[in-house]
């Protein structure tokens, strides 16, 4: 009798971790307004790092778990996304950095085991801009400028049975970067970039 309920015991615990693991994830996100971000930031004088960023995202979703059976994101913008950041730094001990970013739809899916069936769908109507004007001076650490506008972007990092991943875009897209930089003991990175649809998968 014992034996005969340890092993019904057993068995109940092992459906029960089963389905506790069968697990989907859906994602359905849609913007039809315009999405803005300005950022006007004048720094001088600091003994530590400084960070300023500029960020306007129509739909974003991150999935980050163990094991799913299915994962399914759907991101629909209809509305522009604009960033503008003006920066002036200076007299800086370590890292500087700055940063304009506009994006219509970002997702960013992980899973530490298994994604089993994953669909990612990603449509951009309206147009992602980015503005960045920085002059930075006497910087004893790195400087990183950058100025980037994305309709969409996909980030996969997952094993999985099946993957199904659509990208439209039908936006113009704009990055402009203007940066003066001088004085800098570290090295110094400027980026102005403009994309319609990024993909990138590992893990499998």
């Amino acid at each position: 009798m014992n034996v005969k309920i340890t092993i019904l015991s057993t068995l109940m615990l092992a459906a029960a971790a089963g389905a506790a693991q069968a697990q989907t994830a859906n994602s359905n996100q849609s913007n039809s307004a315009s999405v803005r971000s300005q950022l006007n930031a004048t720094v001088n004088d600091v003994n530590n790092s400084v960070s300023a960023t500029a960020a306007a995202i129509s739909n974003s979703v991150t999935i980050d778990g163990g094991t799913a059976v299915s994962i399914n994101n759907n991101q629909n913008a209809w509305g522009g996304a604009s960033s503008q950041l003006n920066a002036t730094i200076g007299d800086v001990s370590k890292d500087v950095s700055a940063t304009s970013a506009a994006i219509a739809n970002s997702a960013t899916i992980k899973t530490s085991d298994w994604g089993g069936a994953i669909n990612n769908n990603q449509v951009a109507y309206n147009d992602p801009s980015a503005t960045l004007n920085a002059t930075v001076a006497d910087v004893s650490g790195t400087v990183s400028a950058t100025a980037a506008a994305i309709s969409n972007s996909a980030t996969l990092d997952t094993r999985f049975g099946s993957l199904n991943s659509s990208q439209s875009n039908s936006a113009g897209v704009a990055a402009l970067a203007n940066a003066t930089v001088r004085d800098v003991s570290g090295a110094v990175t400027t980026t102005a970039a403009a994309i319609g649809n990024s993909l990138t998968v590992t893990g499998f």
